[in-house]
């Protein structure tokens, strides 16, 4: 076996390990979430699977964009600065 064959084993290693915690972490949210239920998130949980990077990538921008759009006009609630005492 050629050596510049061996170079490469590390690299896909860790683009394995890489995809597999994106998906990891894509499942995870996907089980957390409260509005993906029953068939919804069986879709979801098929496209992560059957296309990891692509599926996991969507499925994060998609929960990020609904989570953003779900929050308040206003934004989250800013500390005022008269309650914070200076250093």
């Amino acid at each position: 076996m050629p050596v510049e064959f061996l170079m490469w084993i590390p690299a896909a290693i860790l683009l394995l390990i890489v995809i597999l915690t994106l998906m990891a972490g894509a499942l995870f949210s996907l089980c957390r979430t409260g509005w993906a239920a029953g068939r919804v998130r069986a879709l979801w949980c098929a496209v992560i699977l059957l296309l990891p990077v692509a599926g996991a990538l969507a499925w994060l921008a998609v929960s990020q964009h609904r989570t953003r759009r779900e929050l308040p006009a206003d934004g989250p609630a800013e500390l005022d600065h008269q309650d914070v005492p200076s250093p």
